[in-house]
């Protein structure tokens, strides 16, 4: 008696079916290594430019906390204020929903502050034997607005135990035009550069299309759906995501060794003292994440009936 082969389940072939895409979407790029290195390469410096600009950003935050601790707001007292009456308003302040920290300095730690600046340090000598008044150091949490913030000065000016108020608008709006245009400048990049992506993209998909128009069509006649057609293509875009985006972290790399002295130097003539760093293990993951989202989703995009009616034409 002869038995008939058992039909796989449906489950086992739509694993199979994968496993084939798979491997067609990962060799199909190599069959014209040059044309699909150049699309890599294109795909990669489209990737690369937002992502330099997000990494600088992610600098700049460390940037912009030592530029907060530079520009905190300075309260010096009524020298006929005792420390218990200190205290008390310190608290006053601290209790305020946008401050971020406050600390009262008396006349030894001022001069420590003074002594630590460059400029100040030289003519330090000449004003110890002042009587230097208690100072209340404010640190403003930075997503508050300039009108909060002089509202803050204004009320303190006023304020009979504080005699003097310290405090540099001018610094304060170049530290949020500064914040504002690299978080803008980094969001446009990268929606014209994923455009951009899915543009070339869609254009390499249409040409593989085309280039191996006839064996698609034999895949259609003995019953391919298309769904199990424009699967390879589905992956090789996911290929395409993922080279890309390794390339894009290298260039990115070698970016940041070549420009470390320049930027370093830049930020230091600021007067302050930080290192720049790339991306974490995780950052970097997540990047290569991003990339196979965007190319997938421009070859699903590309991927739609008007093509199957080419195929079919």
């Amino acid at each position: 008696m002869i038995k008939t082969a058992r039909k796989p389940s449906a489950f086992l072939t739509y694993v199979r079916g994968h496993k084939r895409a798979f491997r067609e979407g990962f060799f199909m790029p190599w069959k014209r290594p040059i044309k699909s290195f150049m699309t890599i390469l294109t795909l990669a410096i489209c990737f690369y430019i937002p992502l330099f600009l997000w990494t600088l950003w992610l600098n700049y935050d460390e940037l912009k906390q030592n530029w907060q601790n530079q520009g905190t707001i300075a309260l010096f007292l009524d020298n006929n204020l005792d420390l218990k009456e200190a205290g008390i308003f310190l608290q006053e302040i601290k209790d305020l929903d946008f401050v971020e920290a406050a600390n009262l300095l008396n006349s030894n730690e001022i001069k420590k502050q003074l002594a630590s600046d460059e400029q100040l340090s030289q003519i330090i000598s000449l004003i110890t034997a002042q009587d230097l008044p208690k100072q209340i150091s404010v640190k403003i949490k930075t997503d508050t607005t300039l009108d909060t913030i002089e509202q803050f000065v204004a009320k303190q000016n006023i304020n009979p135990q504080v005699e003097y108020v310290s405090y540099d608008k001018q610094w304060l709006e170049q530290l949020q035009v500064l914040t504002n245009t690299l978080l803008q400048m980094a969001r446009i990049s990268a929606l014209m550069f994923i455009l951009i992506v899915m543009v070339i993209l869609g254009n390499t998909i249409a040409n593989e299309i085309t280039d191996h128009k006839n064996e698609l069509r034999l895949l259609e006649l003995i019953g391919a759906s298309w769904a199990q057609v424009r699967r390879s293509f589905l992956y090789m875009g996911t290929f395409f995501g993922l080279y890309a985006g390794i390339l894009s972290l290298l260039m990115l790399s070698v970016s940041f060794m070549w420009l470390q002295d320049s930027i370093s130097a830049l930020i230091q003539s600021f007067g302050v003292a930080i290192e720049l760093h790339g991306l974490s293990l995780m950052q970097m993951l997540s990047v290569l994440g991003l990339t196979i989202v965007v190319t997938w989703l421009a070859a699903r995009l590309t991927l739609s009936s008007r093509l199957l009616n080419q195929i079919q034409d």
